[in-house]
């Protein structure tokens, strides 16, 4: 996959353009010809050299033929110039006004840190990034594809988000899925990888990150681990960004591996059960139906919902229960004990050293 450094430098196109007249001008001053002259060797009119070296006229197909035939510099020459000027104006035309007011909503600084935007004030050239970044053809664009995405969102009742600033690190890894060389989504390939990758619990990242992502890749799904942003509180995404191919985005915060599993599985259950809707999990946030069923889908996956029933009805309070049970079962026990905590059978402050601690290496 490509670096950001590399869709950078790939996306880069240059913020500023000349009009051939410019060139024009320079070139006549290089020859000793008066705009005169050069109006009766190339049968062109002398209002229309005028225009032309002002900027306030085009270099046609046809006048760039008669000026290579005048001033021997080939004629796509002087159309790629002008090409370069019309679509450098109808970007600055498109693109000044609400430039401002639009970037002012965004995580600018951050995307600059990340390396998705140049260190640059120049307003326009961050605007022309963004769009590119947000695969968008102008920022009037932005509040429709805000609205096309259709989060089904579970939303934090304790912490404000902000629409942009989500929206903004859903692209960041969009933009790595759509650089990525998938085959189309396999529901049956896909249960395959996550029964795989159950058995990775026991693992540290270092050794399950690569195995895991090249699993979902297999299965048509990208997962993506995006550091979190300002402004929001996520844990995990899953959506599809086209009908064929999946996202799994999962966000770094969770600092250790039972919180990281059940994210992971959760999101893996909309992928299985809702297909072609999008879903957000932020902290604490409160979920209906279909976030009920993911976690009971990821329940039942993880523990098994009827064997750990029986596992909580037996009121378990020492490390060697849990543990015994987590190796039965064959999981990490840190992760039995992060649901118990979450079913009220322990309390949140108790066997958390059964947990293991994550330290993520960030992706840039």
């Amino acid at each position: 996959m490509m670096t950001n450094a590399a869709l950078a430098a790939k996306k880069w196109t240059p913020n500023w353009a000349v009009h051939p007249g410019s060139v024009l001008e320079e070139h006549l001053q290089t020859r000793g010809l008066s705009q005169a002259e050069l109006a009766r060797l190339a049968d062109l009119t002398p209002k229309l050299v005028s225009t032309i070296i002002k900027g306030t006229n085009p270099v046609t197909a046809e006048t760039a033929l008669r000026l290579e035939r005048v001033l021997g510099l080939k004629a796509y020459v002087w159309t790629g110039l002008q090409s370069k000027w019309d679509l450098f104006q109808a970007r600055t035309r498109a693109e000044r006004p609400q430039a401002k007011t639009w970037l002012s909503l965004l995580p600018i600084k951050e995307l600059k840190k990340r390396k998705y935007l140049p260190e640059s004030t120049d307003d326009q050239e961050l605007v022309d990034r963004l769009l590119h970044l947000f695969s968008i053809g102008t920022p009037e664009a932005y509040a429709a594809k805000i609205q096309a995405l259709a989060v089904h969102h579970r939303r934090s009742l304790a912490y404000e988000s902000s629409e942009h600033h989500i929206f903004t690190w859903l692209m960041l890894g969009e933009s790595k899925a759509r650089e990525m060389n998938m085959p189309a989504f396999s529901s049956q390939k896909f249960e395959e990888a996550l029964r795989k990758i159950r058995t990775f619990t026991t693992e540290s990242p270092e050794t399950f990150e690569t195995k895991m992502r090249a699993l979902c890749k297999q299965a048509g799904v990208a997962l993506i681990l995006e550091p979190p942003i300002s402004k929001t509180c996520l844990f995990g995404s899953a959506r599809w960004f086209d009908r064929d191919h999946a996202i799994i985005q999962m966000s770094l915060r969770m600092k250790t591996n039972d919180h990281f599993w059940w994210t992971f599985f959760h999101e893996a259950a909309h992928i299985i059960l809702h297909r072609g809707q999008n879903f957000l999990d932020d902290k604490n946030g409160v979920g209906g139906g279909v976030e009920e069923q993911a976690d009971r889908w990821a329940e039942n996956i993880l523990v098994g919902k009827a064997r750990f029933e029986r596992f909580k009805s037996s009121r378990p309070r020492s490390k060697n229960e849990i543990v015994k049970f987590a190796d039965e079962i064959e999981v990490h026990p840190g992760i039995v004990v992060g649901m118990l905590q979450h079913s009220g059978i322990i309390p949140y402050s108790a066997f958390n050293g059964l947990k293991d601690h994550f330290e993520w290496i960030e992706e840039p």
